[in-house]
């Protein structure tokens, strides 16, 4: 053979059809999707507690905190903003059930239960986050400090 077509056999081989991904491709892609849905199903985890607060605000004051695991259905509305009326559920969520507002986005939001979620009535200034309490008072709580 001469130099020319040992060339060409290069190319040639170079050039035939590669696979889209290979086993260990798919080996490492599997594993990234299976690290991320451990940490979001831990992360969904941590945020359903039982010690978990409502924080209401009105014109950026805390008005209340409300416990979430009072373990009862009532309805809750303050002198600060009696537009506005949530519903606590006994199996530890609140909710915003009626409200002044013209576009009722605040009702929409639904039942909140979980800790870091929110929702707010803008056009009556309020906002509904739900914090969960300091380890102190949940025992079983992971320290990530120390």
């Amino acid at each position: 053979m001469r130099l020319g077509e040992k060339n060409q056999v290069k190319r040639a081989a170079n050039n035939t059809k590669r696979l889209f991904m290979r086993p260990t491709d798919l080996l490492i892609v599997g594993l990234i999707l299976l690290i991320g849905l451990i940490i979001f199903l831990w992360n969904r985890h941590q945020a359903k507690t039982d010690f978990n607060s409502a924080h209401i605000f009105c014109d950026n004051e805390l008005i209340a905190v409300v416990p979430l695991n009072s373990g009862e259905d009532k309805d809750i509305s303050f002198a600060q903003c009696p537009e506005i009326v949530f519903h606590l559920y006994a199996e530890g969520e609140i909710a915003f059930v009626v409200s002044s507002c013209p576009d009722k986005i605040c009702i929409k939001s639904g039942k909140l239960s979980g800790t870091g979620e929110w929702a707010a009535c803008l056009p009556n200034r309020v906002l509904l986050r739900i914090i969960g309490n300091d380890s102190e008072q949940n025992p079983d709580a992971i320290d990530l400090i120390s």
